[in-house]
């Protein structure tokens, strides 16, 4: 199996001094619509698809995976339905899953393609495999991870049967098999070595995100 190398990572932890993303570079009426999950993810993208010096880098097919997806806007449109009996298409539209992925490709013009990994509580580990498997299809082509996980609603905290507050964050990968075009900062990363670890770890973590940070922080203590 030929080595896969990080060439941008970016990731999003919300803190109390910043519990949002900073997405300024969204048109300002795309940015009032955009949900919290849409603004990380979107967020995410947008800083692995630039070099070091701001320029773009050319558009490449993306994996997106979350294990919740956008389900705030899910119980929107519940609450709402169940008051009015109608759902609005707007509101519909952004809701489904692959809205945050849906986003960041029409803002950053990017045609190359996705798809958007559901995983339930495996779907960072999924989504992640997916991606790296594409990238054996087809070696010759970059290509991005993105996930990203809000917070769920206290509504559906009983249901989901996991700790609340959940943990919030997301994270995106651009990804090549040339290692001219690789971060030297984290060559000596080994993706598949830690996402396999991640499978032997996995009765630790609760939810996807659990498993999203755990590799964030792998990457960060590795290669600081």
């Amino acid at each position: 199996m030929q080595k896969v190398f990080i060439q941008r990572f970016a990731y999003f932890i919300p803190t109390e001094a910043q519990p949002k993303p900073d997405v300024s570079f969204v048109p300002m009426l795309t940015r009032r619509r955009l949900s919290n999950l849409s603004r990380m993810a979107v967020y995410a993208s947008h800083k692995i698809s630039k070099d070091d010096s701001g320029n773009p880098l050319p558009p490449c097919k993306i994996t997106f995976a979350s294990q919740y997806g956008e389900i705030t806007q899910q119980l929107k449109i519940a609450e709402i339905l169940i008051d009015t009996g109608k759902v609005s298409p707007s509101h519909f539209s952004s809701s489904v899953f692959n809205t945050p992925v849906a986003n960041a490709t029409i803002l950053e013009k990017n045609t190359a393609g996705y798809s958007a990994i559901y995983g339930g509580k495996e779907a960072f580990r999924h989504g992640l495999s997916d991606c790296l498997a594409a990238m054996e299809i087809e070696p010759d082509l970059d290509r991005s991870f993105i996930f990203a996980e809000e917070l769920i609603p206290e509504t559906y905290a009983p249901i989901a049967k996991v700790p609340y507050p959940n943990v919030v964050c997301a994270m995106a990968l651009r990804l090549t098999k040339d290692e001219s075009r690789a971060d030297k900062r984290y060559k000596g990363f080994d993706l598949n070595l830690a996402l396999a670890n991640l499978g032997f770890l996995q009765a630790n973590f609760n939810t996807a995100s659990e498993e999203a940070l755990a590799y964030i922080n792998s990457i960060v203590l590795q290669c600081s």
